[in-house]
């Protein structure tokens, strides 16, 4: 009989909770009722992509389970936003949008696991910016259930890390604050409207 680690266990959740809430997502998509911003997501399957494999690279073990299958998830959001996302690309947009990506060229020239990892995280921030101000004019047009999950996901994924350093959990952290960041503002902005109905 084969024995886990509390990490392996640990990691196995996170990436199962992972996977459930990046197909609730994909179905509110699919059922026309959330509205995904193509640059934010175009944005977070790149940075994604590189803090699993900085994960990888710096021995983050089970943990990094879960930003593999985020990964994968936010590459096909991407996509799905080509024909479901959001259509409206304000200047603003394409402004956070560009910096994101050529923040994204200082990683390429660099072989420090943890100045990638500091870099995406910077770049996250300023990726979620279409996302924001869309969900400000719109904010029933994101499901904020899904990115609850993704904090419960990311926050077992940290216990599930086998080496923890900066370099595997300061992305991770930097993520639940930036999807804690828009839960708040979507249920403030709800509560704003219908007080104003």
């Amino acid at each position: 009989m084969v024995e886990l680690t509390y990490q392996e266990i640990i990691g196995g959740i996170a990436f199962l909770i992972s996977l459930v809430g990046s197909l609730i997502y994909i179905k509110s998509i699919l059922k026309g009722e959330t509205t995904p911003h193509l640059f934010t997501w175009i944005i977070f399957g790149i940075l994604t992509t590189i803090a699993f494999l900085a994960q990888i690279h710096d021995h983050g073990g089970p943990g990094a389970w879960s930003m593999g299958i985020t990964a994968l998830s936010c590459i096909s959001i991407a996509v799905l936003s080509l024909k479901y996302g959001e259509k409206i690309f304000t200047l603003s947009d394409k402004i956070a949008f560009g910096a994101s990506l050529t923040a994204i060229l200082p990683w390429l020239l660099t072989d420090d696991p943890l100045g990638s990892v500091v870099l995406i995280s910077l770049i996250d921030t300023v990726a979620m910016f279409p996302t924001l101000r869309k969900s400000w004019n719109k904010p029933y047009g994101e499901n904020l259930t899904t990115y609850g999950i993704a904090n419960v996901k990311t926050i077992l994924s940290l216990a599930a890390l086998t080496n923890l350093t900066l370099t595997t959990t300061l992305y991770p952290v930097a993520i639940t604050l930036v999807n804690t960041g828009l839960i708040i503002l979507c249920l403030w902005r709800r509560k704003a409207l219908e007080t104003n109905i």
